[in-house]
């Protein structure tokens, strides 16, 4: 039994002089250095964000009834419930989620599980902090950011 195995020749690349190279370089460098640039000096310009961006969780606590289900679907376990001394008839526990945003990936799953809509998810995007902690207590999840403590 003979196996004949196809070669394929293959031809040597034409030799170019050195300088054609640094010049397609240059010329390339030259093409792109009268181009508007893609950065965006932020934050003096802001950069244009899609209406469906949502990244800031907001929690109405009037509407949260404590069912810790946001707490169980949380991928990487960003969400906790802490005990609150807030009278609301419908949080029978006084437990409501807090959320560490530092490993917060936005997975909106808090959304779509939450039975009363109480956790949502919001346009607003800037949300640096000067304090060591990314965790938002239930009273700073229901401001906006520029009221909340930092």
């Amino acid at each position: 039994m003979v196996i004949v195995i196809g070669i394929k020749e293959v031809e040597e690349p034409k030799k170019q002089i050195p300088i054609v190279g640094s010049l397609k370089g240059i010329l390339l460098v030259a093409k792109h250095l009268f181009e508007k640039p893609a950065t965006v000096e932020y934050p003096e310009t802001k950069p244009y964000i899609a209406e469906r961006f949502k990244f800031r969780i907001f929690l109405s606590l009037d509407d949260c009834v404590g069912c810790t289900l946001c707490e169980q679907v949380c991928p990487n376990l960003t969400i906790h419930m802490q005990p609150v001394d807030r009278e609301n008839p419908r949080n029978k526990r006084k437990i409501y989620p807090d959320v560490n945003f530092g490993t917060c990936t936005v997975c909106r799953n808090c959304e779509e599980i939450c039975p009363t809509d109480a956790i949502y998810l919001t346009h607003e995007f800037e949300t640096s902090r000067t304090r060591n902690s990314f965790t938002y207590s239930p009273e700073e999840l229901q401001n906006p950011e520029d009221e909340v403590k930092r």
